[in-house]
């Protein structure tokens, strides 16, 4: 009977605590998202008789987590816990980024994917930016990256096409899923500039 008590006493002692505390044992739930393009413009029709392998897509180790960053002030970066890439960015990147050539016609052939196709040109990425601009009240969204595009002659590789990309797009709040859809349209601006320089500098 005592031990009825003590239980008792013990329980009801928890849950003034709680009411009275306002201890809570919820948590926001860890949300997952990709990257995705869609408004490459054809170029070639049809597609120009080249294939491309992406070597690398190396990116900063400042955003190379899953999670997302967060630029806070001029010298202050923060992660995201709860808000991240559902596959490591560079992966994202670089199959967005894949998609892309193939949809504008620059080439026929992602050799990433089909090994038995013979490589005419080779590619490599530097993804050096990749974050949420929150310093001010109109937030952006931050990619910059540098593309490197090879071709082989003789067992040498020569670079023949060498660019930055930089896109900064205001988003409409300091959410998550607004930075996504800001990163998106980021990548679309980007692939397309990409893709025009591309049809005019490769032979």
């Amino acid at each position: 009977m005592k031990f009825l008590i003590r239980l008792f006493t013990v329980s009801l002692l928890g849950i003034l605590l709680t009411q009275c505390f306002g201890v809570s044992k919820t948590f926001p739930e860890k949300r997952f998202f990709l990257i995705e393009t869609n408004d490459t413009k054809q170029l070639f029709s049809p597609p120009k008789p080249r294939t491309f392998f992406v070597r690398k897509v190396f990116i900063s180790q400042r955003f190379e987590g899953k999670e997302f960053v967060y630029r806070k002030d001029n010298a202050v970066y923060e992660s995201d816990f709860y808000n991240g890439f559902f596959i490591p960015p560079s992966h994202n990147f670089k199959e967005e980024f894949s998609k892309s050539l193939i949809r504008s016609g620059n080439f026929e052939w992602d050799t990433n994917l089909h090994t038995r196709v013979n490589v005419t040109h080779y590619i490599e990425i530097n993804l050096s930016q990749l974050y949420g601009d929150f310093r001010s009240k109109e937030p952006k969204a931050v990619v910059e990256f540098e593309v490197v595009v090879y071709e082989d002659m003789n067992s040498i590789s020569s670079p023949v096409f060498r660019k930055t990309y930089k896109q900064n797009i205001t988003i409409e709040k300091k959410d998550a899923e607004a930075l996504v859809i800001g990163w998106n349209s980021a990548l679309n601006n980007a692939f397309t500039e990409l893709n025009i320089d591309l049809s005019k500098q490769l032979k």
